[in-house]
């Protein structure tokens, strides 16, 4: 495990069941994106890699449906997966709400060129009663280069979405 933890001491073992749990999850959220036809579309190709209650991590091979004319990850796929990335993540323990995006900001750092495989972070920082604050990283797999930083504050609705994940 990440945390060094290899026995059932200090909770270990839960957080790991915890995890496996997590990143079933999370499994089942990306894959139901491979059958869509809306705008969520854009979150297809990526696969997930783990999962806690308040991050998960998902990677994605940049393909020619992704890129600019430069052939360089397009900043408004970047965008989208900022949105989704970190929707999911909040997402992971708050799953009886619908949520909408309140800011949603991102810095372009690197370009992510065709071919490449870059690993995304979604994180939240902070969850409250009404409104979570977030953030999502997009590095290089090879290198693990930043190549974007997102930020994504996101309010809850009052009444459940049905479908919403």
């Amino acid at each position: 495990m990440e945390n060094g933890c290899s026995s059932q001491e200090n909770g270990c073992a839960t957080v790991a069941a915890d995890d496996a749990e997590n990143l079933a999850f999370l499994t089942k959220m990306i894959d139901d994106y491979k059958a869509q036809e809306n705008f969520n579309r854009v979150a297809r190709k990526i696969h997930p890699i783990s999962a806690s209650k308040t991050s998960i991590v998902v990677e994605m091979t940049v393909e020619e449906e992704h890129v600019n004319g430069k052939g360089t990850l397009h900043g408004g796929q970047t965008a989208s997966l900022v949105d989704i990335v970190t929707a999911r993540a909040v997402g992971m323990s708050i799953r009886d709400r619908g949520m909408v995006s309140v800011e949603l900001a991102v810095s372009y750092l690197l370009p992510a060129k065709l071919g490449e495989t870059i690993l995304i972070e979604g994180i939240v920082l902070k969850c409250g009663r009404n409104i979570a604050f977030t953030e999502c990283e997009f590095r290089r797999k090879t290198d693990r280069a930043l190549v974007a930083k997102g930020k994504h504050t996101i309010a809850f609705m009052h009444k459940p979405v049905p479908n919403q994940f």
